[in-house]
């Protein structure tokens, strides 16, 4: 018996590794349309369950779904209504896994991995993607072949028979029996706390079936167990998040305790025309002359469906109820860019990368403008904001740790050609934004420095001054306009001139201060610290283009995707 079960738990692991695969190669196909799927999260919540239910049939998994949902809620790209809704498609979506491994096709194993082997060496991305793809069904019903076989030897056991009768949920008088129902849905929920998926869960319920050891009454019963437990892994991606992500994983948890209890309470209701209860009434109906895997299959995709009917009109109650569980508090909502859950959807991570570099730059350019304004001795509230800077440097500092992080964990995920090149550019971006930073130390020592003399800058010099720090905070605008929108032909020309004008203006600002020089209408020091200061504004302005120029390419039609949803 040793050997065989361990051949169970071998079948167990080929069919686990057959799913990632097949789920991986999924997302390698099909996750550029993921961005195209969120558009759709905002438009209503029938819309949002469709939405949920298709993203979680290609990640085979309502637990990675959801967890990937409580990363956006904590990035505050959802609230909690367009969440609770793509939850509630997430249900529905998981049971695709079932659908399939109900199949009889074990004919199809070994011609899937051998084709999907062949395909995954292709040099296409896309071509090696379905290759995965292929290869992972390939193994996930070689898994549940080994699985079932191995099962039906078992179930000649009188003492492997005897260990499911403890939970056997048979109608006794046409009702289930209580105590076997509770057992049989405990056991089904610590099954999934420990495969963490009940997708899998579900794979080793049926291939349980098809070897005679459970009836379509037990069945059921671990199936629904199963749904509870796979709540508790979006719980914990919820602990370290804010209170509106706390919400969505109680959403989840509720809407799958509530969808049991509905279930399970229809165990007593007794139709009058048979002496089983409705629900298997239905699943019959459903299932017509299917065997056993197939109607496991069926009961568990009319379990999610049904709940879902009944329980979408309820979503804002819903929502809610979770919102009055876990309290707004006196705290603002903080939302984190960097929401490490979001590394596994590549695109959507580096778009989030990429409103961190705008928040970063916006905050050292507030800085640059600020020690500017000093050398004018213009907006005495600005001056204040001197005693400042020193904090906002090491936030600046922070941001640029932060977001290389982040990239270096992202780089560490499979991604497309075209996810892996925008990484480099936007660490550039970074070190671009951080050293825009570092000048307003040197600008402001300069300003202390000009104070420091008796006349100051002439009137020809500030104006000129003047002139170059409204065209460095029009490229500043255009950069940041960039970064929150994309780079367009015009956005992009306009950058360009910025540059060139500036730096035309630099040049021209240097050569009159030689002349002032000369004609001695400014005095030696001060016109050394005049042409510092002219210098500090290019190098800047030099950073602004690099931003500018790398920037633009990053976003790209990410960015707008995400600015509809």
């Amino acid at each position: 018996m040793t050997a065989m079960l361990l051949t169970v738990f071998g079948g167990l692991a080929i069919f686990i590794f057959g799913m990632k695969t097949m789920s991986d190669g999924l997302q390698r196909v099909a996750g550029e349309r993921m961005r195209g799927i969120l558009r759709l999260f905002s438009a209503n919540r029938l819309v949002a369950i469709l939405s949920g239910t298709a993203v979680t049939a290609v990640i085979q998994s309502s637990s990675a779904s959801t967890v990937m949902v409580i990363g956006f809620v904590n990035a505050g790209l959802l609230n909690l209504l367009q969440a609770t809704g793509i939850i509630f498609g997430a249900n529905i979506g998981t049971t695709v896994t079932a659908q399939l491994v109900a199949f009889d096709v074990s004919w199809i194993v070994m011609p899937a991995i051998i084709i999907g082997l062949l395909a995954s060496f292709a040099p296409r991305p896309s071509i090696s993607g379905w290759g995965e793809t292929i290869i992972g069904l390939g193994f996930l019903f070689l898994g549940m072949e080994f699985m079932s076989d191995e099962l039906k030897q078992l179930a000649g056991h009188p003492e492997f028979m005897r260990a499911f009768q403890l939970f056997d949920c048979s109608p006794v008088n046409g009702s289930l029996p209580v105590g076997a129902l509770f057992g049989a849905i405990g056991v089904g929920l610590v099954a999934t706390l420990i495969i963490q998926s009940s997708s899998a869960c579900s794979g080793v319920v049926i291939a349980l079936g098809a070897s005679g050891l459970i009836d379509i009454y037990t069945a059921v019963a671990l199936v629904l167990g199963s749904n509870i437990g796979t709540t508790v892994t979006a719980q914990l991606a919820a602990i370290p998040a804010n209170r509106v992500a706390k919400q969505a994983a109680l959403a989840h948890t509720l809407f799958n305790f509530i969808g049991v209890t509905l279930i399970c309470l229809s165990f007593w209701l007794l139709p009058s025309w048979g002496d089983c209860p409705a629900f298997f009434h239905l699943v019959d109906c459903i299932s017509g002359s299917g065997d056993l895997p197939r109607r496991i299959a069926n009961a568990h995709t009319l379990f999610n469906v049904a709940t879902t009917l009944v329980l979408t009109p309820f979503i804002p109650l819903l929502a809610r109820t979770c919102e009055t569980l876990i309290p707004a508090g006196r705290g603002k909502v903080r939302f984190v860019k960097l929401e490490p859950h979001l590394l596994d959807t590549p695109e959507i991570a580096l778009f989030q990368s990429v409103s961190a570099l705008r928040k970063m730059l916006k905050k050292a350019w507030r800085m640059v403008d600020c020690a500017l304004v000093s050398c004018a001795g213009d907006a005495p509230k600005k001056q204040r904001r001197l005693k400042q800077l020193a904090a906002q440097e090491e936030q600046v500092d922070a941001f640029q740790h932060d977001i290389t992080s982040y990239l270096s964990q992202l780089m560490c995920r499979p991604l497309t050609p075209a996810q892996a090149a925008k990484i480099p550019k936007l660490i550039h971006c970074t070190n671009d934004a951080e050293r825009i930073g570092d000048h307003t130390a040197n600008i402001c020592k300069l300003a202390a420095g000009v104070a420091a003399t008796e006349a100051g800058l002439s009137e020809s010099a500030t104006a000129e001054f003047r002139e170059l720090h409204s065209q460095l905070g029009e490229q500043a605008a255009v950069t940041l306009e960039i970064l929150e929108t994309g780079s367009s032909p015009e956005l992009g020309q306009r950058a360009v001139e910025l540059e060139n004008s500036i730096r035309r203006h630099c040049d021209e600002c240097e050569k009159n201060s030689m002349k002032r020089h000369g004609a001695k209408t400014c005095t030696p020091q001060t016109g050394l610290l005049f042409i510092e200061l002219i210098s500090e504004i290019g190098i800047i302005s030099r950073h602004l283009a690099n931003i500018a120029e790398r920037a633009g390419d990053c976003r790209g039609e990410t960015g707008r995707a995400e600015e509809n949803a």
